[in-house]
């Protein structure tokens, strides 16, 4: 059991690669800390993890639900936390760049990037005075189309 007893959080749980870390985390004996926006989806999985898992509604955009999720977790389990997985993510539809609006635009990057920001300012002054800490960074080829523009898009030369 690799994470024996290992404190750990993981964001964008409630379902897909989330869900799959979080129970493999538990699974190698860590204590496992389901983080989501979808409150039911969290808790499903959490109660179907057992006793070793706890969930909490959490929107990533969030700083106040960030420092929630810090708390919450170091309140259910002892005031460390080993490893946090920013997980949470969210894209567009595919299309090209120039077809994406700015409020989504701000919604990828709030989701995709600010988060990290958010999680970073939060948890790593804990994991300075534990002297140890994990953060992993979960990203996507989709959710880097916003900057990097999606296929079919073509750049022509003006006539």
């Amino acid at each position: 059991m690799r994470l024996k007893d290992k404190v750990t959080i993981v964001t964008g749980a409630a379902s897909g690669f989330g869900e799959g870390i979080a129970r493999l985390y538990a699974d190698e004996g860590a204590k496992v800390v389901v983080a989501d926006i979808n409150a039911a989806g969290a808790k499903a999985v959490a109660a179907s993890i057992g006793a070793s898992a706890l969930a909490v509604t959490c929107d990533v955009t969030k700083r106040a639900d960030i420092d929630a999720l810090v708390r919450a977790t170091r309140d259910a389990f002892g005031g460390r936390i080993d490893v946090v997985v920013n997980n949470a993510g969210w894209t567009h539809k595919n299309r090209p760049l120039l077809e994406v609006d700015e409020a989504t635009f701000d919604k990828v990057y709030a989701i995709n990037v600010k988060s990290i920001f958010h999680m970073i300012h939060a948890i790593v002054p804990l994991m300075r005075q534990q002297k140890s800490g994990v953060i992993l960074n979960v990203g996507s080829t989709p959710a880097s189309g916003l900057v990097r523009g999606s296929p079919g898009t073509t750049v022509r030369r003006a006539p």
